[in-house]
C-alpha cells in the first residue's frame, strides 16, 4: 500500500532535526532558570537521538516496558478485595503524574522529565505494597544481602534487569522520590554526576529510610507530589469500601474530599514554589498534611479489616522465597527462576547476579497474583498423570 504523501529520507531527516532545534530554544526562552533542559540531558550509554526530546524519549521507553505493564496488577494500598475502582499501583503513578504536571506547567518546569519520574518511579515495589516491602526486606537481612527498598529497586530493574537507558535526572528522580514529608522546603541538590548517583544508591542500599535529595526542581516536585496525590485518594478509597466515613476525617485547611485537598494543595505549591530555586507547602498546609497522613496511617493503613491475610502473606514470602533460592542453588541453569526469568536477561545479569539478588528481583517483580500463581505452581500438589 502506497502512502499518499512521501519525503526522502534526507527530507524527513532535515524536518525532524528543525523541529527538536526549535523545541530545545522553546525550552530556553520559556523554562525556569533552573529546569532540566532538555540539551542538557545525560544518559550513561549515549544512543542515536530522534526527534523526541530526550525526556520524551524516556517516557515513551517506560511506559512501553514489561515492568509498567505489572503496574496493574500490584496493590497500592488495599489488596485482595474485589472492587474494581480501588486504587491499584497503575493509577497511582497516573494520578501523581497528572497532578505534577499540572503544576509544572504553571512552575515552567521540564514537564516530560515530571511524567517520566512519576510513571516509572515505583516499578521496584513488589507484591502487596509496603507490607510485602516488609517482608522481603527482613529476608533479605536475613540472607546477607541487606535491606531492600523499592526505590533502590525502581533504578535496578530499568537499569540492569529491564535496562532502558534512561537520563541520569531520571534515574535520581526514582532513587529519592520517597521522604517527602520530612520538611515543607525541597531543595534541589543540583549538578549531580553519574558518580553521585552511584554514592546516592550505597547510601539508600545501606539505609532505606535515607532521605536523598533529588539533583531536580522537576524531581523534588514528583518526591511531594507522591505523598499528595494519595493522602486524599486513600481516604475515598476507604470510604468506597466502608473501613471509613467521610466525618471521621479530621476537620483540616484542606477539606474532606479528595477534589478538595488537591485543589488547596496546589494552589499552595504554586504560590510557594513559583519563581523559586526550591519547591515549597506553606508550614500550614505542610502541618494539614501531615495530619490527614497520620490519620491515614491509624484508620487505613493498618486497619484490622485489610490486615486479614497478612500472616499468609508473610509466610507466603518466606516459603516462596526459601523454596526459589533452595531450587536455584540446587538446580543452577534448570531451576524454576533460571527458566522463567533468568535466561531472558543480559549475559551480565546471568554472570554478576548472586542467587539471593536473583530470587529478589524475580519475586520484586510479580504482580499480587502472579506470586499467588508461583506459589500455588510450586507448593500445591497436583493431579499425577501418568503416560
Amino acid at each position: 500500500m502506497k502512502l499518499p504523501i512521501s519525503f526522502p529520507i534526507e527530507d524527513m531527516q532535515e524536518i525532524l532535526k528543525d523541529y527538536r532545534s526549535i523545541a530545545e530554544q522553546q525550552e530556553e526562552q520559556t523554562l525556569h532558570p533552573k529546569a532540566a533542559l532538555s540539551k542538557n540531558f545525560s544518559r550513561k550509554n549515549p544512543d542515536i537521538e530522534d526527534y523526541r526530546l530526550p525526556y520524551k524519549r524516556d517516557v515513551d521507553r517506560i511506559i512501553h516496558s514489561k515492568a509498567y505493564a505489572r503496574y496493574v496488577d500490584k496493590t497500592q494500598v488495599v489488596y485482595l478485595i474485589e472492587n474494581d475502582h480501588i486504587t491499584h499501583r497503575s493509577l497511582h503513578v497516573q494520578l501523581v503524574s497528572s497532578f505534577a504536571r499540572g503544576i509544572a506547567e504553571i512552575l515552567r518546569l521540564n514537564v516530560d522529565l515530571v511524567e517520566a519520574i512519576s510513571l516509572g518511579h515505583d516499578v521496584g515495589h513488589p507484591p502487596f505494597g509496603h507490607e510485602g516491602e516488609g517482608y522481603l526486606s527482613k529476608l533479605s537481612i536475613e540472607y546477607g544481602n541487606g535491606p531492600f527498598s523499592h526505590p533502590l529497586q525502581s533504578c535496578r530493574l530499568f537499569s540492569e534487569i529491564e535496562p532502558l537507558n534512561l537520563n541520569l535526572a531520571v534515574y535520581d528522580g526514582f532513587l529519592c522520590h520517597d521522604g517527602a514529608m520530612n520538611g515543607c522546603k525541597l531543595v534541589p541538590r543540583f549538578g549531580k554526576t553519574w558518580d553521585d548517583h552511584i554514592l546516592d544508591k550505597k547510601s539508600k542500599k545501606d539505609d532505606p529510610d535515607q532521605n536523598i535529595w533529588p539533583s531536580t526542581l522537576e524531581g523534588c516536585l514528583v518526591k511531594i507530589c507522591d505523598t499528595l496525590s494519595y493522602v486524599g485518594r486513600d481516604i475515598e478509597d476507604a470510604i468506597s469500601i466502608g473501613i471509613l466515613s467521610r466525618d471521621q476525617v479530621p476537620n483540616t485547611l484542606l477539606g474532606n474530599t479528595n477534589r478538595s485537598i488537591l485543589g488547596v494543595l496546589a494552589g499552595d505549591l504554586i504560590r510557594q514554589s513559583y519563581g523559586k530555586d526550591y519547591i515549597a507547602l506553606s508550614e500550614d498546609i505542610y502541618n494539614a498534611i501531615k495530619q490527614l497522613r497520620s490519620f491515614n496511617f491509624q484508620n487505613i493503613y493498618i486497619h484490622p479489616k485489610l490486615k486479614i491475610e497478612s500472616k499468609k502473606i508473610k509466610q507466603s514470602y518466606r516459603i516462596l522465597f526459601e523454596l526459589l533460592l533452595d531450587n536455584l542453588e540446587k538446580e543452577k541453569e534448570k531451576s524454576h527462576i533460571w527458566k522463567e526469568f533468568t535466561k531472558t536477561k543480559s549475559e551480565n545479569y546471568a554472570l554478576n547476579t548472586s542467587p539471593v539478588q536473583m530470587v529478589i528481583d524475580y519475586i520484586a517483580g510479580m504482580t499480587d497474583s502472579f506470586f499467588i500463581r508461583t506459589l500455588e505452581r510450586l507448593v500445591v500438589p497436583r493431579q499425577i498423570e501418568l503416560a
